[in-house]
């Protein structure tokens, strides 16, 4: 019961932090409110995206040096001081309360969260955990993309922004009452100098196969609606794809780490990444609606898998008591990528006027992350 009220508390919590994965639904009405262009307005996701990288990389130290309840009670603060901030209604307003404020406190609710239950489950079941931790955070993405529009629509924008994040802030904190009624102490990390170095093999092959294959996934669900527009979709049918994506994305949290419990994660993951790479080269050579809409559900899908098995990969060849300290380094593969990879696609897409050069890069990407992760030790 005990360890149970722990897994819901940071279900929650991650679930309330992926809230911060729902900025497309924000980023006209920052525009508008702001009178930035679009290129200055997805700068504000760009430095979340990076604060969320620093907040898992040095995640190791804060667990090591605060207390559960107040990482916690940090996380549920964060949001709200964002507020006051972006109520400014300037840029670098949104910048700051947003993009560090909001980023700082998703990546250490994520982190933080993967590093509770990690402690507090067998390794038999493991995998499953995991997952289902990632999936809440997808899920809740998927969940604010929705909430979001409707709150701004009944109210205002600077209203509904601020009724969402203090209901994000009071689910971190029945979080936090939840964890305090389990009564359970994690174990802390030890404060002795870890002896994993970065250009080992295993290390190495690890962040190249998890920037490689995210890589798609973020440049599929950054670029869905044009991509989609580019072979006739209607906007509506746009938005009803990305809504199916993020869904299918946190779906397969669940059910990858399952596999990966029951079959280890190293052919789960070269499977997922040899489907993901031949969606993404039939997206190259067919101009087709339905089939476009069906392959980037399967590839959104697909990277929803690949972020939700990598934390058990990790722990599995580090050890559970080096694997917050690894993971956080090798989150910064998903962070480069998530700069990267919706770049690199707007570049190609300006100089051809398709995605086709974009898709091709990604598919072969893929492929070559799963090659990379087939020469992991057999023990993955």
């Amino acid at each position: 019961m005990q360890k149970s009220l722990v897994i819901i508390a940071c279900f929650l919590i991650t679930f309330s932090m992926g809230s911060l994965h729902a900025f497309s639904t924000l980023i006209e009405n920052i525009e508008a409110q702001t009178a930035v262009g679009r290129m200055a307005s997805s700068l504000v996701y760009s430095t979340a995206i990076v604060n969320v990288t620093i907040a898992v990389f040095f995640g190791h130290i804060i667990y090591r040096r605060l207390s559960s309840l107040s990482i916690i009670g940090l996380i549920a603060i964060l949001p709200i001081i964002g507020i006051f901030i972006v109520n400014t209604e300037s840029w670098i307003g949104w910048i700051t309360g947003y993009g560090i404020f909001f980023g700082l406190a998703s990546g250490l609710g994520y982190g933080f969260s993967l590093y509770a239950v990690s402690n507090i489950t067998s390794k038999e079941k493991l995998g499953l955990a995991l997952g289902s931790v990632t999936a809440s955070y997808a899920f809740g993405a998927l969940i604010f993309s929705l909430l979001y529009p409707i709150f701004i629509d009944r109210f205002s924008f600077k209203v509904g922004y601020s009724i969402g994040v203090i209901l994000i802030s009071i689910l971190v904190l029945v979080a936090l009452i939840l964890f305090l009624s389990s009564k359970i102490q994690l174990t802390k990390n030890s404060s002795k100098k870890h002896e994993i170095q970065t250009n080992n093999p295993s290390f190495i092959r690890l962040w190249f196969g998890y920037y490689f294959g995210v890589f798609a996934g973020l440049l599929a669900i950054g670029h869905a609606v044009p991509i989609i527009k580019t072979v006739g979709g209607s906007p509506t049918i746009a938005i009803t794809s990305i809504t199916l994506m993020s869904l299918g994305s946190g779906l397969a949290g669940i059910y990858s780490g399952f596999l990966a419990d029951r079959f280890g994660c190293k052919n789960p993951l070269i499977l997922i990444l040899i489907t993901s790479a031949f969606s993404l080269a039939i997206l190259t050579i067919f101009i087709d609606i339905k089939l476009t809409l069906f392959l980037m559900i399967i590839v959104a899908t697909l990277y929803g898998a690949i972020i939700a098995i990598y934390p058990t990969l990790v722990a599995k060849l580090f050890g559970l008591e080096k694997s917050a300290w690894a993971y956080g380094k090798i989150f910064t593969a998903w962070g480069f990528a998530g700069l990267t990879a919706p770049s690199i696609a707007g570049f190609f897409y300006e100089h051809s006027d398709n995605y086709s050069s974009s898709l091709l890069l990604a598919a072969i990407l893929s492929a070559i992350a799963a090659i990379i992760i087939w020469r992991l030790p057999s023990k993955a």
